[in-house]
């Protein structure tokens, strides 16, 4: 009886370990292949200031080290900026551009740099990403252009209950419905990756998902999105990867010489 009652437990015992490490296996899978989720941002600090002083928070002259909150615009005349995000993200905003601090970097003129895991955002078009260096663009006919320099970016239409969420320049954010989940079964999604770009205009569909150039590529690098500022992007290793695996016979740029951002001007000396 003993016997049969060790043997009871023995096996008894072995069921449930099998049974406990299983569940911990299928547990820790499941953490590795869930995705991570662009934050919500909440506010965006101006870190550089190259070429003139005119970057405006709310039409104020912003400074280095003023912050933008939710639902505040940051605009730039003839100067470049940097922004760094509540969430570590980095963006980098060029001239004559105009940006509102939301649940998504919304853009809505000029070109932006984002590098870091938050959604971007046009007047029609919706950008999700899982931490990746992209750019977006808006010209002054609404024609919107987006870039993907390494990783990848999830692309989909906004209807008309996210351009009601999208907020206006002066208002307060209103939250956006997460780029890829389709609420609409008509929406259009699709999946960018390093290399490739695409254009489309607010009301129409996207255009044909094209390959970027080494020219296109270099371009940009050597562009005002990167040429002198002073702090290098978080991202530039996986950039310079990206770069050499589209491109393997082709040099990886060099920038030029940088200049000195805005700051108090030095008092003269007497000699």
């Amino acid at each position: 009886m003993l016997r049969r009652l060790t043997g009871f437990m023995d096996r008894h015992w072995k069921t449930v370990l099998s049974f406990s490490l299983g569940l911990c296996l299928c547990f820790g899978l499941a953490l590795v292949s869930t995705p991570s989720t662009a934050q919500s941002i909440t506010s965006g600090r101006v870190t550089e200031i190259l070429d003139s002083d005119q970057v405006y928070i709310q039409e104020a002259i912003a400074r280095v080290n003023d912050t933008a909150s939710q639902g505040q615009r940051v605009r730039t005349g003839s100067a470049r900026a940097q922004i760094n995000f509540n969430t570590g993200a980095v963006a980098r905003l060029a001239s004559n551009s105009v940006l509102t601090i939301g649940q998504c970097a919304n853009l809505q003129s000029g070109t932006l740099l984002v590098n870091g895991s938050i959604n971007g955002c046009t007047p029609s078009t919706l950008a999700g990403v899982r931490g990746t260096t992209y750019l977006l663009s808006v010209d002054e006919a609404g024609r919107e252009t987006i870039q993907v320099l390494e990783g990848e970016v999830t692309l989909s239409k906004q209807v008309a209950d996210d351009a009601a969420a999208a907020p206006p320049s002066d208002a307060a954010a209103a939250p956006l419905e997460s780029p890829g989940v389709t609420s609409d079964v008509n929406r259009e999604s699709i999946t960018l990756t390093a290399g490739e770009k695409i254009q489309t205009t607010e009301g129409e569909e996207f255009g044909t998902v094209e390959r970027m150039t080494a020219n296109d590529f270099i371009e940009i690098l050597l562009g005002e999105l990167f040429d002198a500022f002073l702090t290098e992007l978080p991202g530039m290793d996986q950039i310079r990867e990206s770069f050499t695996q589209l491109f393997p016979d082709v040099p990886y740029p060099s920038g030029g010489s940088p200049v000195e951002s805005i700051a108090p001007p030095r008092p003269s000396l007497p000699f």
